[in-house]
């Protein structure tokens, strides 16, 4: 059983019993035109914005999960519930943003590293007219597509387009599918209760990677460690590292 496996099993029901809706757009990267790309300093000013993403005013999720098993995620895949930005009519979108990666090669030793390598992949594209605004530990993100952007025909196809060629860049990624929902409140907030639960268990690889002192009966993670064998493989490793590197 795979650290994600549950996890992935809800998002595939998930997109399963939407998958009739008339909302609902599969699409191949591969056939997806690139959309020019912007530099990290680029800013959509709230004058020049036609669409909030995500923002605190309504419901986000947004969170990415992993897993060897190569039948589990369908490369270059781009599926969308609910509508594209060109035709966008409302001003705040309620926002998911789920994406799973096929990986080899992982273990306990550097499972962390790989994890945190693959979330600054995923926040370092900047297409032309979309800024990040905030992303939280809580799963969440808020980004804004401009006015120019919008009236050009940006869509979210190019996001995942670019998403996925920028993971697939790293050398243990063999496969990364992106899902987006715009449709409804409702159904951001059926996925963030999987996302809410993929961040428990990243947040204790978070505190584990980031504190020398692993001190388990005081941190508020514990019932996930003892409840995920992974996180506890995790764990033994990176106390037997610090012991190691203790003067």
């Amino acid at each position: 059983m795979g650290l994600f496996d549950d996890h992935i099993a809800q998002i595939r029901k998930f997109i399963d019993s939407r998958a009739q809706r008339p909302d609902v757009s599969v699409v191949a990267a591969d056939d997806v035109p690139s959309w020019p790309m912007g530099d990290s300093r680029s800013l959509v000013l709230s004058s020049d914005t036609a669409v909030e993403l995500g923002s605190p005013k309504t419901a986000s999720t947004a969170f990415l999960v992993w897993t060897d098993d190569t039948e589990a995620v369908s490369h270059g895949r781009v599926t969308r519930i609910g509508p594209d930005i060109p035709k966008e009519t409302r001003d705040l979108v309620p926002f998911g943003k789920i994406v799973l990666v096929n990986v080899s090669g992982f273990d306990e030793a550097n499972t962390y590293d790989r994890f945190r390598e693959m979330e600054m992949a995923k926040y370092d594209i900047h297409p032309a007219g979309y800024m990040m605004r905030a992303v939280s530990q809580y799963q969440r993100e808020w980004s804004r597509i401009s006015k120019k952007a919008k009236t050009d025909g940006f869509s979210l196809s190019f996001l995942g387009k670019a998403l996925i060629e920028k993971l697939s860049a790293l050398p243990y990624v063999h496969g990364a599918e992106v899902i987006f929902v715009t449709s409804s409140a409702d159904d951001v907030t059926a996925l963030k209760a999987v996302g809410e639960s993929v961040g428990k268990i990243t947040g204790a690889m978070n505190k584990m990677g980031e504190e020398m002192d692993l001190d388990c009966d005081a941190c508020e993670y514990s019932p996930v460690c003892d409840s995920v064998s992974e996180l506890r493989k995790m764990r033994s490793a990176m106390q037997q590292k610090k012991t190691e590197n203790t003067p």
